[in-house]
């Protein structure tokens, strides 16, 4: 069961949960006024019977359809009017026979007409948040809180241009990979010295798409990499080994980060060929942050992967001073 599926599951259980908490009190309270006052579980059957009374007194009386209408309508609002009072007088509300709905558009169904409820996406982005791995850290690291002032403006000479005016590029990349998510297909490659704020960059494509609605997966290469060697030597649990391999291969957005700082294996690397290459063929966009160049990307990785990734990447190079150090300086 992919990732997706497991959250529709998951919401939907909610809901049932809702909607058997909602019953479970209106019954209790019923029990509760009935107990009290007899004479409101009456109205509440009178009411009850009105429709059925409408309809027999129609048919009896065609031409009178109006004048009938108009009495038993006076006659269940002075019911009504009734009930109210007596659930005042025993201290409750005049809606405390009533479910008591969290949301009165779809009735805390999920659905309006078949169709998603604002609640139940907002109740889907809350749980792929809590899947995506970094829930808290896009709270700080996002495109609102993104810094230009750490870049220099000074032109580094061996790049022809400054870090300044090559962060705004890759900014303006990184927000157009987000608009256009889900209509056009584009992977990203984020490469360059610690400390310039690739990671950053991808906690901002992670959490804009996240509150699109989209399924983002966000894992350093270290987790990924022991992901794939407890999946291929642990014997138990299979069913949850297939189900993490879905999930690496169907996430609308899988995130690598820090490649190159894991240890692998040859096992390990054609296992990440597979998942890029699967992720490729279906269309389903992939974003790698990581400290080696291209030439040291060839030295560690098989020519195979290093060719998928530079024929189908958009490679974007960071370059500048270390900002965590500045940090640190300034902090002293």
């Amino acid at each position: 069961m992919s990732k997706k599926q497991k959250l529709y599951k998951m919401v939907l259980r909610q809901y049932e949960q809702i909607q058997t908490k909602n019953q479970h009190q209106l019954q209790k309270n019923r029990n509760e006024i009935y107990a009290a006052c007899p004479r409101v579980e009456e109205i509440e059957n009178e009411i009850a019977l009105v429709g059925v009374r409408i309809a027999r007194m129609v048919l009896q009386k065609p031409k009178d359809t109006q004048l009938l209408l108009k009495k038993l309508k006076k006659a269940v609002s002075k019911l009504k009017e009734e009930k109210k009072q007596l659930l005042n007088e025993l201290g409750f509300s005049e809606k405390a026979l009533e479910i008591n709905y969290i949301c009165n558009d779809c009735k805390d169904t999920g659905y309006i007409d078949n169709v998603p409820c604002h609640c139940m996406k907002q109740k889907l982005i809350d749980l792929a948040y809590d899947q995506s791995n970094i829930k808290e850290i896009v709270k700080q690291e996002n495109f609102d809180t993104f810094d230009f002032r750490y870049y220099s403006e000074e032109i580094n000479e061996h790049e022809g241009w400054s870090p300044n005016d090559n962060i705004k590029k890759i900014y303006g990349r990184c927000m157009d990979f987000c608009y256009n998510f889900g209509t056009t297909f584009q992977n990203l490659f984020l490469y360059g010295e610690t400390g310039l704020g690739k990671t950053f960059l991808c906690n901002c494509i992670a959490k804009e798409l996240l509150d699109k609605g989209y399924i983002v997966l966000y894992m350093t290469a270290g987790q990924l990499f022991d992901m794939i060697e407890k999946q291929q030597f642990d014997n138990n649990n299979q069913e949850e080994k297939e189900d993490i391999m879905e999930d690496l291969l169907t996430v609308d957005l899988l995130i690598i980060d820090d490649l190159g700082t894991e240890f692998s294996t040859i096992l390990s690397s054609a296992k990440l060929f597979h998942i890029i290459n699967s992720r490729m063929l279906t269309k389903k966009s992939v974003i790698i942050s990581t400290n080696l160049s291209p030439d040291e990307l060839i030295n560690q990785y098989s020519d195979r992967l290093v060719s998928r990734i530079a024929g189908t990447y958009i490679m974007l190079k960071f370059f500048g001073d270390d900002i965590r150090k500045k940090n640190q300086e300034n902090s002293i």
